[in-house]
């Protein structure tokens, strides 16, 4: 199963939404306004496509907007990782220093000193060079708490009572305490000057709650998860940063997966994500279905981040088929090591915060090669795509404007400019309880096969990819579409035939035909 996560709506519509303190927010650390990715590639004049020299909706625009905070995900970054113990699951000073010394591999390390990869190691092939993480493993915190004192923690009123979670606590506690320890002010790790440390891991000495039997408070607290303490919402500093954006995990899931035989950075660099801003992809919602397949970092664990992701965090810069051609035909190399990826809508604003398909080019290399050729990531048990082929994704990352007073959805926008009625938000999830409209998905991977296996709790395979021959047109694909006809869900057009034409082990030629 993916690790418990969930989403945080903004502070002004959080007890509205009826959410828990271990929910997860969006966070665009989306490249600057006038900066795009850096997967430029020369376009022939009326190619029919282009890449964006721009973009509408920046980063800063957005976390702006919404009042929300994320670890920039472009340049020398810096983790703050502490490693907790608490009275009742002591370790002896040996161990502890063989657990920190697995922990600095776990973030810090090169790919060779895992199982797989490093946190840092991990984003640095994702972000293509552009993303570049360092930091420490500080000495081991030890709470005078027991577990289960410390999971009891509660608040029933005052300030933000409604959002409380105990690791708020153990949070501060452990960086007061590092600050005393080190003599530091921690300066270094505000690299963004907003007064909040950039972000914070807490590794926690217990077993998650799938590994120990726990109370029922135990059972929620002793998992993996990101959050915010907003306890600190008005304590900014920039001579002594405090914490705000924080990731909670246990020493464990070092030894999961491919970690028998050396450490396993799977779930950090899920939870790593959500500190950059992804949302999750799976649903939160009993019921509901996967709309993104399972296969991706965001959705089981796995795999590289997709498309959206990468364009959502300044990564990747997308082929835009302008329309002014009966036929545009796009040659693609592989996702994880290009970054190209092929974007069709065309009222598209000029953002990820909008509705469109994206196009990649999936190949079972680079960061997908070990959970998809060496036979699957244990952790969650699940195999990644094992050939090349087209990945097929239909988007809906529009803004809306929500209530400051009731959190209720007013309207979609193009802006990211709230009011002092309304903020800005990501308006869908792929949670139905999440979503503006239940019936419309953040990210919903296609299937080549053209039935919606995942409605019946399907995860992706190989036959989920599109291979040469394989079309895709939105009245044969309509049943995935909410809108009638096989329409996006703003009601337009989707306006394109999609075939693809040629697939390698290292490019793939598509061939758009406007409708």
């Amino acid at each position: 199963m993916p690790r418990k996560l969930a989403r945080t709506i903004p502070l002004l519509s959080l007890l509205t939404f009826g959410l828990t303190a271990c929910d997860i927010t969006f966070s665009l650390p989306f490249g600057s306004s006038s900066q795009p990715g850096t997967t430029s590639v020369s376009i022939e004049p009326g190619a029919g496509y282009y890449q964006p020299a721009s973009y509408s909706i920046d980063q800063n625009d957005y976390n702006d907007g919404a009042g929300l905070f994320s670890l920039p995900a472009a340049g020398d970054q810096k983790l703050l990782v502490i490693p907790v113990t608490f009275s009742d699951y002591p370790c002896a000073s040996n161990f502890c220093t063989a657990r920190r010394a697995d922990l600095e591999e776990v973030f810090f390390g090169e790919s060779s000193d895992t199982g797989w990869e490093s946190v840092a190691s991990y984003y640095e092939k994702s972000s293509y060079g552009q993303l570049h993480l360092d930091g420490i493993v500080t000495p081991v915190y030890e709470s005078a708490m027991s577990s289960s004192a410390f999971a009891s923690n509660n608040r029933t009123s005052g300030d933000y009572a409604g959002y409380y979670d105990p690791t708020w606590l153990i949070v501060e506690q452990a960086i007061d305490w590092y600050k005393n320890y080190s003599g530091s002010e921690l300066t270094e790790y505000d690299q963004d000057n907003d007064g909040f440390i950039d972000a914070v891991w807490i590794i926690y000495n217990n077993p998650n709650s799938r590994n120990a039997a726990y109370s029922i408070d135990g059972e929620s607290v002793f998992w993996a998860y990101t959050y915010w303490d907003y306890d600190n919402w008005n304590y900014a500093s920039l001579s002594s940063p405090v914490p705000m954006t924080y990731a909670w995990a246990s020493y464990d899931f070092m030894y999961e997966g491919y970690g028998s035989a050396a450490v396993d950075a799977h779930t950090y660099v899920h939870e790593t994500g959500h500190v950059l801003g992804l949302d999750d992809y799976y649903s939160y919602t009993e019921g509901d279905w996967g709309a993104a397949g399972g296969l991706d970092m965001m959705d089981y664990n796995v795999l590289d981040h997709n498309a959206y992701s990468k364009f959502f965090l300044g990564w990747s810069d997308p082929f835009v088929v302008d329309g002014t051609k009966t036929t545009t035909t796009i040659s693609l190399s592989p996702f994880e090591s290009s970054g190209q990826f092929i974007l069709i809508n065309d009222d598209w604003n000029g953002s990820a915060f909008d509705e469109y398909l994206a196009i990649e080019f999936y190949t079972p290399t680079g960061l997908n090669e070990q959970d998809s050729e060496v036979g699957g990531y244990p952790g969650n048990n699940v195999r990644g795509f094992t050939v090349p082929g087209i990945k097929i994704y239909h988007v809906d990352s529009r803004l809306g404007l929500f209530s400051n007073t009731t959190g209720a959805f007013i309207n979609y926008t193009d802006s990211a400019v709230g009011s002092a009625a309304s903020y800005p938000y990501i308006a869908h999830s792929n949670s139905v309880d999440y979503s503006a409209d239940e019936d419309y998905k953040l990210l919903h991977l296609l299937e080549a096969g053209g039935t919606n296996t995942f409605l019946e709790g399907d995860i992706a395979d190989n036959g989920t990819l599109f291979k040469v021959g394989d079309e895709f047109n939105p009245t044969d694909f309509a049943d995935f579409f909410p809108r009638s006809g096989g329409r996006f869900n703003d009601g337009s057009s989707i306006g394109y035939e999609i075939n693809i034409t040629g697939v390698s082990a290292s490019s793939a030629t598509v061939t758009i035909t406007k409708l």
